[in-house]
């Protein structure tokens, strides 16, 4: 005979078993499925209990030894991927990576999870056409799972930073980036280009296009030689769509101005000015402050700058180049002139190796001034 006492609903039943002369603990969790622990004694059951229960809080009850990778990446899809913060892009690669992830490894137990069975996945992805770029993207997030597992208790150890990647994939292309006699001779032939101010700021401070494309005047601190990165601009339906999700936390991010960068806007907003009063009732009232318009006060169509900006290095003789080519140029260019990596990074709004959890940046912390003084001294100061 069994005695029951039942607890109300959500917090699980506990009682003796006579058959089994055992405590029994039950806990149903929300996708319907019950789950059962025995134990000798009452004080062990009472025990058990507890734990099942802050365990369905923080995990959803789902996890025991049966448990399955499946599992876990969905408790990160629900908990991260879905919840936190991050560019569109970037969520759109990460979610590509985690359905890839499930279909090789859903139904795997994560006690049976290890180097040697995230490898064999990696390699059957590889048989089917993916590349060394795609392969360590997949990677990055299968790490992101494991370490969010290996916090919660789920998994004993992240198996991840030892996993490798198969042998004998092709190289991804490697990046270029401009040397600083280039970069000096592209600024020189832009200098009479309405483009200038942008690709300056590119080129000196590294924004990514987007957040480059997105500045307002107000972000922009001529006197004070400050520049805030706050938005970014996208492409949507045909139109332009200025948004506060930028790829990461540490996007958001002030920067000190090199003075040739002060003088550039300077230059760029007397055009800009000029511009306006040309166009008269033809300018867009509707991007009011924006920093870099079209010659109608709309934002800058990227199609177009890549167009102009490659018809910008030719005539310059140095080939066809990319505007996205200009923040990797600033991050060789720092280098080259001795700051560290550490401080490029700052520059740059890069995360490093880990997800971080830091807030975002207001605009009175103090700017990151690590780009200032090297690119006065490699493009000179009036």
């Amino acid at each position: 005979m069994a005695l029951h006492h039942k607890r109300s609903n959500g917090e699980g039943s506990l009682f003796w078993d006579d058959s089994r002369e055992r405590w029994v603990v039950q806990l149903t969790v929300p996708d319907g499925t019950r789950k059962k622990r025995t134990a000798k004694t009452r004080r062990e059951a009472n025990r058990l209990l507890t734990e099942m229960l802050n365990d369905l809080e923080v995990n959803g009850g789902v996890f025991d030894q049966k448990s399955r990778f499946a599992d876990l990446s969905s408790l990160w899809r629900e908990k991260v991927l879905t919840a936190k913060a991050m560019a569109p892009k970037t969520r759109h690669v990460k979610t590509w990576a985690l359905d890839r992830l499930d279909d090789e490894l859903s139904t795997v137990k994560l006690v049976d999870l290890n180097v040697d069975r995230i490898e064999k996945a990696l390699g059957a992805m590889a048989a089917e056409g993916l590349g060394k770029g795609s392969l360590i993207k997949v990677r990055s997030v299968m790490n992101q799972v494991c370490a969010f597992g290996e916090r919660r208790d789920l998994l004993r150890k992240n198996p991840v930073p030892v996993v490798e990647l198969p042998a004998g994939l092709a190289k991804p292309n490697e990046g270029r980036a401009l040397t600083i006699d280039q970069a000096r001779a592209l600024l020189a032939e832009s200098a009479s280009n309405r483009l200038n101010g942008l690709l300056a700021t590119m080129l000196m401070l590294g924004l990514r296009p987007g957040e480059a494309a997105a500045l307002h005047w107000s972000d922009i601190d001529l006197d004070g030689q400050k520049l805030h990165v706050r938005q970014n601009l996208r492409k949507v339906d045909g139109g332009f769509e200025i948004t506060d999700e930028l790829k990461t936390a540490k996007s958001r991010r002030s920067l000190t101005m090199p003075h040739p960068l002060v003088e550039a806007l300077h230059r760029h907003r007397e055009v800009q000015d000029s511009e306006r009063e040309t166009a008269g009732e033809a300018w867009d009232l509707g991007w009011p402050d924006l920093a870099f318009t079209s010659l109608v006060g709309t934002p800058l169509d990227p199609s177009n700058v890549r167009r102009e900006f490659k018809e910008l290095t030719n005539s310059a003789g140095l080939g066809d180049w990319s505007p996205n080519e200009l923040r990797h140029s600033c991050v060789s260019i720092l280098s080259s002139l001795g700051v560290s990596l550490e401080e490029i990074a700052d520059v740059m709004g890069h995360d490093g190796t880990r997800m971080t959890s830091t807030v975002y940046r207001h605009i009175n912390t103090p700017s990151i001034g690590a780009a200032a003084g090297p690119m006065e001294d490699a493009f000179g100061r009036t």
